[in-house]
């Protein structure tokens, strides 16, 4: 059974211009923003290891020292990493054969191809279906959700959430975040970062788009057409803190050392990033007319410190 569906216009004597126009998809933006960290080569678990040190250890010097003060630590978070697919048919030949000529199939019929700029949409739509549902997992995942598309693993709310580890730096908006009240929440938000992360290269605020959108409309002054109220292009920030949107809910916020490097706040694993574009298009069977469009992936995320992190929600 085919997976797609034509739409015959029978639109005698309109020629149709030659090409399959698509929907603008954001995709994964947490990943191609540089705010996570994609580990490869991994298929089950993955533990970040941590190691620190206890503060206030200096001391008065003896000669000959017996016993120090303070002590190094070593404990870990746990990347669990969940299975996913994409799979969908379609014959070359059936979904085709009432529709314009350039959408006929190649070849010939025992042996029918999809035309290459058929093909080629095929392929640019399953790319960013893909990208797409990685966005939704990073974010929404759960594995205790009855739907399939976000139970393959737990996600960053999910996790923020949980606060395994009962550190994060919570701040509770108390209302749903408006143009009004976005500013004084952001700066509650960075009077509750610790200030070593303050001082960080790497600190962001991470929102979603919708919120993005709010912080604009704040600074935005109605009455002034040029000058220092109007964004120039580029990274918009907020007390000098670059302010990136990606697929978080909204209502949500977090602040700290996110990018795309290994002290990075979000670490994640995956087996190969090409996993996630190297898509397997074939024949279903040799005597079939039918063909599939099929990737399989790995994916997981975890934060690494959650001290370190300022995590806003209403």
């Amino acid at each position: 059974m085919s997976d797609i569906t034509p739409i015959t216009l029978n639109a005698n004597g309109i020629i149709p211009i030659p090409n399959y126009h698509l929907k603008a998809v954001l995709g994964a933006t947490t990943i191609d923003r540089g705010l996570v960290n994609v580990r490869p080569k991994y298929q089950d678990k993955v533990e970040i290891i941590r190691m620190s040190s206890s503060a206030n250890s200096l001391h008065a010097p003896v000669v000959t020292p017996t016993t120090g003060v303070g002590d190094f630590s070593i404990d870990n978070r746990l990347i669990t990493l969940g299975d996913a697919m994409y799979y969908r048919t379609f014959s070359p030949i059936r979904d085709f054969e009432n529709e314009y000529q350039w959408q006929y199939n190649r070849g010939k019929l025992t042996d029918a191809q999809l035309a290459s700029i058929t093909e080629t949409a095929v392929k640019e739509l399953a790319t960013s279906d893909i990208a797409d549902g990685v966005e939704n997992l990073i974010w929404n995942g759960d594995t205790a959700s009855a739907n399939a598309w976000l139970n393959r693993t737990d996600g960053l709310i999910k996790l923020l959430d949980a606060d395994s580890d009962t550190d994060i730096n919570n701040v509770t908006f108390g209302a749903v975040l408006t143009a009004t009240n976005i500013l004084d929440k952001m700066q509650d938000m960075i009077d509750a970062c610790p200030a070593a992360v303050l001082e960080q290269e790497s600190i962001r605020f991470v929102v979603s788009y919708a919120t993005l959108q709010l912080y604009y409309a704040a600074i935005r002054d109605s009455v002034i057409t040029k000058g220092i109220n109007i964004m120039d292009p580029g990274v918009a920030r907020f007390a000098g803190i670059p302010v990136v949107s990606c697929g978080m809910p909204n209502d949500k916020m977090l602040l700290g050392r996110f990018d795309g490097g290994q002290d990075g706040q979000l670490q994640a694993a995956t087996w190969m990033n090409e996993d996630r574009s190297g898509l397997l298009v074939d024949r279903l069977q040799a005597n079939s007319e039918l063909f599939f469009i099929k990737a399989l992936f790995k994916w997981g995320i975890n934060y690494r410190l959650g001290a370190e992190i300022v995590y806003g929600k209403q």
